[in-house]
């Protein structure tokens, strides 16, 4: 059988993500934030010294899909000194992914230079970049696969987005932000017959992939460790904030990002704690994104009207999702707002809307700096310095919220971006 030859669009395409992976990796920091490299190193060190499933004896918190990049990383490396000298290489890894993410936020657009060019517009986006190129961190992966699951669901490819959005799930659990717009999207296309046995295959799929990540877990009997990192990970670090410049920077406005790990989130603000008060603004933030889109559902599938769904909506919506999530909730770190960006790119890619990305990439960026510290400015810009100060990202934020529903219910959309869904 003969392989299908690669157009010359395609090898254009190769190449070009070849010199632009081997520019960044050639210039890499060789660092990251100190905490979360520490991390990476004592449970590298840890694998290295003593198997892959004793990782959690080390006090890793992370599930399981991304240390078997560790796992990798330590056999690469093959010794304990490079391992330690080497560790940035994990970004190696991750990099990838943000360059497919930025190939799948210009899925849609049709106009070939317009595709190249935007492109590079997100790969040249410090914001975008930051979380792995900076700060060596791993949003970029979970991101990657979300995304590609709701590609794959507007595509009506059912197994393949739901096994796409399991994986996710499995790098982080941050990816729930992507069900509800898949699961409506994925809803008429399941309660038929042949939707019905797709899920059904899907199931299985999950059901085996699933058995062959945990497998060394379960083989030595530490699977409790992993069911213990799941269920503790809601309420691990029960704070208003840990990281994220949301909402809280503004509710609590006497307390810095420092401070807001003193007190819990269980706090009451009257009868209702904070952890409830930012649950219920999420769910009802979140209602008001996803509702022109059940109100599409409902005209074509119970009024039978004939209808199509703006494609820029989609992403737009899923970005609000995601936003909302991240800007509303406790416990939330600076890195969750990191499928924003890609999925607010893909609205602006579509849409000529670019004020949004815009004002998204500035806000996440101060967001991650304003953490990580990576321009090594000086102390008192990051600490009592406007540019950096939480209030400030917060409004910023608060302001895209706004916008992207002024552009959900207001604006009309290209006729050229209509999907049947």
């Amino acid at each position: 059988m003969k392989l299908k030859k690669l157009s010359e669009i395609q090898k254009q395409w190769l190449l070009l993500a070849f010199m632009i992976y081997v520019t960044f990796v050639s210039m890499m920091w060789k660092w990251g934030l100190q905490g979360d490299m520490m991390f990476w190193m004592t449970w590298s060190k840890q694998i290295y010294n003593h198997g892959f499933s004793s990782v959690y004896d080390s006090g890793c918190n992370y599930l399981p899909a991304y240390l078997y990049f560790l796992y990798f990383h330590t056999k690469i490396q093959g010794n304990l000194i490079d391992i330690q000298d080497n560790l940035y290489t994990i970004k190696y890894y991750t990099f990838i992914f943000d360059m497919l993410g930025a190939f799948l936020a210009v899925w849609f657009v049709r106009d070939k230079f317009k595709k190249v060019f935007y492109f590079l517009i997100l790969l040249f986006n410090v914001a975008y970049i930051y979380n792995t190129v900076m700060w060596a961190q791993v949003d970029a992966i979970y991101t990657f696969f979300g995304f590609a699951a709701l590609i794959a669901a507007l595509e009506r490819k059912i197994i393949f987005s739901i096994l796409l959005l399991f994986i996710s799930l499995n790098f982080k659990l941050q990816a729930i932000v992507f069900i509800p717009v898949i699961g409506l999207i994925l809803l008429p296309q399941i309660i038929i017959k042949e939707g019905f046995l797709k899920l059904t295959a899907s199931f299985v799929v999950c059901i085996l992939l699933e058995v062959f990540i945990l497998f060394p877990f379960i083989i030595h009997g530490r699977l409790h460790q992993i069911m213990h990192v799941i269920s503790g990970s809601v309420g691990y670090y029960p704070y208003p904030a840990v990281g994220a410049f949301n909402v809280w920077s503004i509710f609590l406005p006497s307390q810095n990002i420092e401070s807001m790990q003193l007190i819990t989130d269980d706090t009451k603000f009257g009868f209702i704690s904070y952890k409830n008060i930012g649950f219920l603004l999420f769910s009802f933030t979140t209602f008001l994104a996803i509702f022109p889109l059940v109100k599409y559902l409902y005209k074509k599938y119970i009024n039978k009207e004939s209808e199509k769904f703006s494609l820029e909506k989609v992403f737009l919506i899923t970005g609000l999702v995601a936003l909302n999530f991240y800007f509303f909730n406790t416990q939330m770190h600076e890195r969750y707002a990191h499928p924003v960006i890609l999925l607010i790119a893909a609205f602006s890619f579509l849409s000529k809307k670019f004020f949004p990305l815009l004002l998204a990439s500035v806000a996440y960026f101060l967001n991650l700096e304003g953490i990580c510290w990576y321009l090594n400015l000086h102390i008192e810009t990051y600490k009592t310095g406007l540019l950096f100060n939480p209030k400030l990202v917060a409004v910023l934020y608060l302001l895209l919220i706004g916008i992207l529903y002024y552009h959900l219910y207001t604006e009309k959309h290209t006729k050229t971006s209509f999907i049947e869904i």
